[in-house]
C-alpha cells in the first residue's frame, strides 16, 4: 500500500466579498504537533474571527467548525484532505471576516477552495513502507549475506555475531526487494535459517 504525507507545509488563500481565508496544510503525526500548530497561527493572526481545521492522523479524523455554522468549515475542510491521498495531514484555515455573510454553501466553498489550494501547494510525498525480520543466520550460510546485500539493494542489517551465526534485525523496503529476500532465504537456506516478521 502507498502511504503519500505532505512533501512540505503548504499555504492557500481565497478571497470572497472581502472575507479572507488562509489555509495551511501540513504533516501531523499526533494531536500535540496539531496543537501546537494551531497555537501558533492563533498567535501569529490574533485579529481573525475563526480558525477553523481538519486532520486525518492514523485511522483518526477529527474536524472543527470554531463558530461558523455547523458543517460548513471543518467538514468541507476534511473532505479535501480525504480527496488528497494523503496520510497524517491537518489544515487550519485562519477566517478574516469582511463584513458580508457569505451564506453556508459560500462559507463550506470558502473553506474549501483555501485547503485545496494548501493541499496543492504541499505536494505528495511518498513514504516507502520498510518491513522487518528478526533473523539468525549460521556461519556456515554467512556467504549468503553478501547475495542479499546484491540482490536486495534496500537491504539494512542490525545485529553482532553470536556463538552460532549472526543474529539481529533485516529491514526492507516493502515490495520487490522482500520477495528477492523471501526466495533467497527460501532456495539457499535450506530450512537453516531462522526468519520471523517483526513489527
Amino acid at each position: 500500500m502507498t502511504i503519500y504525507i505532505p512533501a512540505k507545509q503548504g499555504y492557500g488563500e481565497h478571497e470572497d466579498r472581502k472575507s479572507r481565508f488562509l489555509a495551511w496544510v501540513f504533516h501531523c503525526s499526533s494531536e500535540e504537533v496539531f496543537s501546537q500548530q494551531l497555537y501558533a497561527l492563533q498567535a501569529e493572526h490574533p485579529k481573525a474571527g475563526h480558525y477553523c481545521w481538519a486532520y486525518k492522523i492514523g485511522a483518526d479524523y477529527r474536524f472543527n467548525d470554531d463558530g461558523e455554522p455547523g458543517g460548513t468549515a471543518g467538514r468541507p475542510m476534511l473532505q479535501v484532505l480525504d480527496g488528497s491521498k494523503m496520510s497524517d495531514v491537518a489544515a487550519i484555515c485562519v477566517r478574516y471576516w469582511g463584513g458580508t455573510k457569505l451564506g453556508t454553501g459560500g462559507l463550506a466553498r470558502a473553506y474549501s477552495a483555501a485547503t485545496r489550494m494548501a493541499v496543492e501547494d504541499a505536494g505528495l510525498f511518498e513514504v516507502v513502507q520498510r518491513i522487518h525480520f528478526d533473523v539468525e543466520l549460521p556461519f556456515e550460510l554467512m556467504g549468503l549475506r553478501s547475495e542479499l546485500e546484491a540482490k536486495c539493494l534496500s537491504i539494512h542489517f542490525d545485529g553482532d555475531f553470536a556463538a552460532r551465526g549472526w543474529h539481529g534485525v533485516i529491514s526492507l523496503d516493502a515490495g520487490a526487494d522482500v520477495d528477492k529476500f523471501n526466495q533467497l532465504v527460501t532456495d539457499k537456506g535450506g530450512g537453516r535459517i531462522t526468519v520471523r516478521q517483526s513489527e
